[in-house]
Order: C-alpha cells, then sequence, then structure tokens
C-alpha cells in the first residue's frame, strides 16, 4: 500500500500558495547546490509534505515525455514517476514517518541504513524522506545521525519538521534549515483553492489561523459527523464527543478545542470588558474535556458541566 496514496489525502497536485518556497529548491537543485540534509521547520498541515512531493517530481519527471509543469507548478498524473509513487515502485525515494502519537521505530532507521548502503538501480539521485522527524526518539536518531553526517554522493535527506515536539539537537545541527511560514492571504489562498478543487462544502471558521491540511481534516470530520456550522457549540461538542466515545478518533478532540477556541473568539470580539473571565471559562471547559478524554468520564455530566460553564457566558 502506497504511502502516498494513503498517509496524506491533503495534498493538492497544484502547488499553491508555496511557490517561492519551491523556486528557491529548484534553484538549489539546478546549481547542484542542494544540501545533503534539508529540513523543513513549519506548523503542521501547512504544505511542507506537498512542496516535496512537488519537489520530487520536478527532478524525476524531467526526462519524461511529461514532465512537471514547472510554469504551472502542477504535477501531471499521467507521469511515470508520480504513478510510480503512488503505486510504491519508486527506487529512488524512501519515505518514513511516524505512526499516530508514536515515535519513528528504530527498526525503520536501521532498515534505512541497510538500503541506503547499497547502491541503487538507477543512476538517479536518491532521495530519503522523514516525516514528523520530531517523532525519532534518542535511540532512532543516534542510529541516523552517521549516515546524516556522511551521505554519499547521490544520497539527500529531506525531513519535515512538524514541530508538534522538541526535535533532537542532535538531528537539528547536522541540517541545513529552511523554515516554511503561510501569511493569511496565502493560507486563505490554499484553503479556497482545495474547496473548489474538492468541491467541498466549508463547514469550518477559517478566521483564525488554521493551517490548509487541519482545514480539510476538520471539515471532513464535520462532513463525516453531521455536524451544522450554524448549531450552537453545545450540539457541536455533543456530537463530537459521543463520536470520540464510539470511535476514539483524536481528531474530534482536536476539532472540539478548535471549536471551543472560535467560539470564545468571537465572545471575546463581542464583549472586551470580560476578556478575564472569558479565558477562564474557555480553560475551564477545554479542561473538562481533557478529563474526559483522560478519565474516560460518561457523555452526560461532561455536557451537563459545560451547558453550566456557558450559562453565564
Amino acid at each position: 500500500m502506497s504511502v502516498f496514496k494513503n498517509f496524506n489525502q491533503s495534498y493538492s497536485i497544484k502547488l499553491v500558495g508555496l511557490e517561492p518556497y519551491f523556486d528557491e529548491m529548484v534553484k538549489l537543485y539546478d546549481a547542484k547546490k542542494f544540501p545533503k540534509v534539508l529540513i523543513l521547520n513549519g506548523k503542521k498541515g501547512i504544505g511542507k509534505f506537498t512542496l516535496t512531493l512537488h519537489f520530487i517530481n520536478y527532478i524525476y519527471s524531467k526526462k519524461e515525455s511529461i514532465p512537471y509543469n514547472i510554469k504551472d507548478k502542477v504535477i501531471n498524473p499521467d507521469s511515470i514517476f508520480y504513478n510510480s509513487l503512488l503505486n510504491n515502485t519508486s527506487q529512488d525515494i524512501i519515505f518514513i514517518h511516524a505512526e499516530e502519537n508514536k515515535n519513528i521505530k528504530i527498526d525503520d532507521i536501521r532498515s534505512l541504513k541497510s538500503t541506503l548502503s547499497n547502491s541503487s538501480l538507477s543512476n538517479n539521485p536518491r532521495f530519503t524522506i522523514i516525516d514528523e522527524v520530531e517523532f525519532l526518539n534518542t535511540n532512532s536518531a543516534n542510529a541516523l545521525l552517521k549516515t546524516l553526517e556522511e551521505p554519499s554522493d547521490n544520497n539527500f535527506f529531506l525531513l519535515i519538521n512538524n514541530q508538534q515536539a522538541d526535535l533532537l539537537e542532535t538531528i537539528s545541527s547536522r541540517c541545513l534549515k529552511n523554515n516554511i511560514f503561510l501569511n493569511s492571504t496565502q493560507r486563505n489562498n490554499i484553503i479556497n483553492y482545495l474547496s473548489k478543487e474538492r468541491g467541498i462544502k466549508n463547514l469550518i471558521d477559517t478566521n483564525n489561523d488554521l493551517s490548509p491540511g487541519l482545514f480539510l481534516k476538520f471539515n471532513d470530520a464535520c462532513i463525516k459527523y453531521k455536524i451544522n456550522k450554524d448549531d450552537n457549540i453545545v450540539i457541536k461538542l455533543n456530537t463530537l464527543i459521543s463520536g470520540y466515545k464510539k470511535d476514539k478518533d483524536k481528531t474530534l478532540i482536536s476539532l472540539a478545542y478548535f471549536l471551543i477556541d472560535c467560539s470564545f473568539f468571537h465572545k471575546i470580539k463581542a464583549n472586551n470588558n470580560n476578556i478575564e473571565f472569558l479565558l477562564n471559562t474557555k480553560s475551564s471547559i477545554t479542561n473538562i474535556i481533557k478529563e474526559f478524554v483522560q478519565f474516560n468520564l460518561s457523555i452526560n455530566p461532561v455536557l451537563n458541566s459545560i451547558r453550566i460553564k456557558l450559562k453565564n457566558v
């Protein structure tokens, strides 16, 4: 099963909002100055994986009759290389990522080292992509260090740091860093493009710092669990925590926190005189949900506690 087809559903065959980062990477690569180890730092869901996918498609489809569309920044879906990624048959790309809520396994790093010790069947450069590199634990990082310090001529590393945990200094110090950032205009352009491209009905308030990846993830959850954008916050939270109780999908809890933040953002905006009280109430409601998850509490008492908190708002 291809990791590129199933691991990350939020990438797009057209690059939107990240064009300057792509152009800089291409410029370095074409000038034969691309670093052996490059780390892309940035908030989860802003498009670092998509940027990486476009970059490697540019490199490996160059000699094809239908190469990457460099002018419009579009992956040709009929590209031989692109389809080799989808079918997990590319010999030139090695992909490692952390499983949810787990560290990257040391066995994956050992397997990587074994693979890299063998010559590639092609004369192409070989890229190792490690997503969520912040989830390398000490043992896995130590196993990887020598490979990062002494990469062979034809091997490159692209590390994606979603900043969900502290990246070990031993890894960080071996990398050239590229910090990826989206301003509000770029973020909204990406979200609007993805919504149009996929025919998505937007059920999420995007007047905040929500990344495009999380927008897709949260919007999909709203569709799946039939969350209406105009429902009040208690109805939404009831649906989410009930869904979590049944399915144990942690996306629903993340979405609950996000909707609470949105709700209180608008309340604070409308009532500047009560900011401290509103922030304390928001914190209390968030803690109620945290305890619900931690202690596997019953739904009704949790909702009653939330209703009581909201009555005074």
